[in-house]
């Protein structure tokens, strides 16, 4: 059990010494499949804190979702470009249920897994995003992937 702790320090020491891999002012765009379905933006207020906004449109649903994020870089534990993050947000939206078209709002949970290309301006996330509604059923196994174009960012 020792060792064990005594890794997880060494692991901790070393991840708060590394580079983000993404810059204050970076803007990314691009799409989002899975819970909501839609477009999704970007932007990084610091090297590891951003915010995001999905607009989805789905079955019988149109959400907008509203999100912060902070970023943990993992380049130098795993390959570069790699890291994780997690934050909260809230949403409204409509839906049809039974056929009553229905007002929602609720908030929003996140965690994710982050890659961005060191050669071309893509990033690619996989992300958990529980969404608990204060007047319709709750949807706790929202999973998505993103797809984003990274503006501004050359190919190094």
């Amino acid at each position: 059990m020792k060792y064990r702790i005594i890794a997880a320090l060494v692991v901790l020491c070393f991840a708060q010494g590394v580079k983000a891999q993404q810059a204050a002012g970076q803007i990314e765009a691009g799409v989002r499949l899975g819970l909501p379905l839609g477009a999704t933006g970007r932007y990084f207020l610091t090297d590891r804190s951003a915010v995001e906004g999905i607009f989805g449109l789905y079955n019988t649903r149109a959400s907008l979702t509203a999100l912060y994020q902070y970023h943990w870089d993992l380049s130098a534990l795993t390959i570069p470009g790699f890291g994780w993050y997690a934050g909260g947000g809230a949403h409204i939206g409509g839906r049809e249920i039974r056929g009553d078209k229905t007002f929602y709002a609720g908030v929003d949970g996140l965690a994710g897994l982050n890659y961005s290309f060191s050669n071309i301006p893509l990033n690619l996330s996989l992300d958990w995003k529980p969404a608990l509604h204060f007047n319709t059923p709750s949807e706790l196994a929202d999973f998505g992937v993103s797809a984003r174009y990274i503006f501004g960012r050359n190919k190094k």
